[in-house]
């Protein structure tokens, strides 16, 4: 396992050193004894076990173990470290109103005319295909919620299905992505090759909604994956090229969540935790106050938070972006 400590030359995005290493469940870590994150299996799994039955009483107490056996003073892990199932508005604090818990809100602004956003993606279409009366767009039923770990590689691919009309999360889907490059992994790795990953995926989302990524991406398609960012859609297809898979067309429209932040705030929206901090969900250090941040599972579960917020002040949810 890692020591907790901080890694040499290790650099970039603020890590919890108690969370688990996506390296090391992927296959190797190249910072081996001196990564700061925790090398741990069963750890890994106890979360991911927590994470896909997020309502499950022995799924908790299973992962009150595996922290109990790795780290010192575990119990200052929970309750933030285990998982919520995505309801509106149960996920928020119920006790208070919309009007309340989001008191700094801004009225919804038209989207705004130029072809270019803050993160440097520039549309593929005019800008008055993105209109909220697109009506193409206006039969959006479900969306996946992905956000993928991995620079080279993906090596974590978590995605939570919402509902938009009963606005609830209606499942989770999990797996660890073993890179192309690792041909022999660590022992006890418990990740993937992408093609496995793929088509796991595809058989959950035909058994979850009764259609798969074939159906997805057509101008008609009531299911329409939505991110942080345009990068993970993307990756996707940088990965699919790396390991000799086609292109599922599912990938090639997505919503970008930040962007939705922009056209219902106004404001530069350039991360999760920029949209978590108008949603009062960062703690006194800037971290979520629910779970891991750059662990897969649980950004893609703040994430969720995110739309969910959107969906609770009536905001329409819209493909905001294409490849």
């Amino acid at each position: 396992m890692g020591k907790g400590g901080k890694g040499k030359g290790r650099a970039g995005p603020s890590y919890d050193p108690h969370s688990p290493c996506g390296y090391f469940l992927a296959g190797h870590c190249r910072f081996g004894n001196e990564c700061m994150l925790q090398h741990s299996v069963p750890y890994a799994l106890a979360i991911r076990e927590n994470w896909l039955h997020p309502e499950d009483a022995a799924s908790k107490e299973s992962l009150r173990l595996a922290a109990e056996v790795l780290i010192a003073d575990s119990t200052k892990l929970f309750p933030r470290v285990f998982s919520r199932k995505l309801v509106v508005p149960d996920s928020m604090d119920a006790n208070s109103s919309p009007a309340r818990r989001w008191a700094n809100k801004r009225q919804p602004k038209e989207p705004a005319d130029e072809s270019s956003d803050s993160d440097g993606f520039t549309w593929d279409r005019p800008p008055e295909s993105i209109a909220e009366g697109n009506a193409a767009d206006a039969k959006l039923t479900h969306i996946l919620v992905l956000d993928l770990e991995g620079k080279e590689e993906i090596i974590e691919f978590p995605v939570i299905a919402i509902d938009l009309v009963c606005q609830v999360e209606v499942g989770r889907f999990h797996r660890y992505v073993r890179p192309e490059k690792f041909q022999k992994p660590c022992a006890g790795s418990p990740a993937q090759p992408f093609k496995e990953v793929l088509v796991d995926f595809e058989q959950w989302l035909q058994a979850l909604l009764g259609h798969g990524l074939k159906e997805m991406g057509q101008d008609q398609s009531t299911t329409s994956f939505l991110s942080c960012g345009d990068w993970d859609c993307k990756h996707v297809r940088t990965q699919c090229c790396i390991s000799g898979v086609a292109v599922p067309h599912a990938f090639s429209r997505w919503v970008n969540v930040k962007r939705s932040y922009d056209e219902f705030y106004g404001g530069d929206f350039r991360g999760m935790k920029s949209m978590l901090a108008r949603l009062q969900l960062l703690d006194a250090h800037g971290n979520p106050v629910f779970g891991f941040h750059h662990l897969g599972m649980h950004d893609v579960e703040n994430i969720g938070r995110c739309l969910l917020h959107l969906l609770e002040c009536k905001h329409k949810i819209f493909i905001n972006g294409w490849f």
